[in-house]
């Protein structure tokens, strides 16, 4: 089997993810955002989509998938595959959605946030 590499680098994905964070913090009162799966633990193919999941505060929007993915477009994001979710509802998940983070890469709130980064909510 033969595998490919993506075109851009995790360096180089992550600037633009960071780049459509601050666009999506303008458009959503946004909580988290971690990026997981092959692309956040350095296992990406050319085939590879890009995981995100999107947490933002309550009340739930309708038009909250597509402001995400639009932005995530624009910045640049190969291959998008958001997993948006207001507050309530991430918390209704919270043991699925820690799980499929447990290892990903925190882009909203930074780093510098404080000890309340580390939870979903």
């Amino acid at each position: 089997m033969r595998v490919s590499w993506p075109e851009l680098t995790r360096e180089e994905l992550l600037a633009r993810l960071r780049k459509a964070v601050a666009a999506l913090a303008e458009r959503l009162p946004l909580e988290r955002v971690v990026l997981f799966g092959s692309w956040a633990s350095g296992r990406a193919t050319v085939a590879s989509d890009v995981d995100v999941l999107v947490v933002y505060a309550d009340p739930p929007r309708e038009d909250a998938f597509r402001v995400v993915w639009h932005t995530l477009v624009a910045a640049g994001v190969p291959r998008p595959e958001p997993h948006v979710y207001a507050a309530s509802e991430a918390a209704k998940l919270a043991p699925t959605l820690t799980a499929m983070t447990r290892h990903g890469v925190v882009l909203f709130p930074p780093p510098h946030s404080g000890p309340e980064a580390s939870t979903l909510g």
